[in-house]
């Protein structure tokens, strides 16, 4: 009995963490403002960000390319979008 509980608990946490992957959107753009302060980022289209973690915005300044996923307008990864072309790779 304990192993089908094993299971079906390690069936559910999978699950879980499935759905909570899937619930992150990833929106692509070029930075106008962050503010570290406040620990927001907003996007050319108009579009802000706000991240719990504010190291997840050091390293990029206005105008650069950047992907940013979130969920709604809670940030929770930057990205670099084209990693191909800052690093001179052409792989096209």
């Amino acid at each position: 009995m304990m192993n089908i509980t094993s299971i079906g608990g390690a069936a559910i946490l999978i699950l879980s963490c499935s759905l909570a992957a899937v619930a992150a959107e990833q929106t692509k753009g070029i930075v106008t403002s962050i503010d570290l302060r406040t620990r927001t980022l907003t996007l050319q289209s108009g579009e802000t960000f706000q991240f719990d973690n504010p190291g997840r915005l050091y390293g990029f300044t206005p105008g650069d390319r950047i992907g940013v996923s979130h969920n709604g307008a809670r940030g929770i990864n930057t990205y670099n979008p084209h990693p191909s072309i800052r690093d001179n790779i052409d792989i096209d």
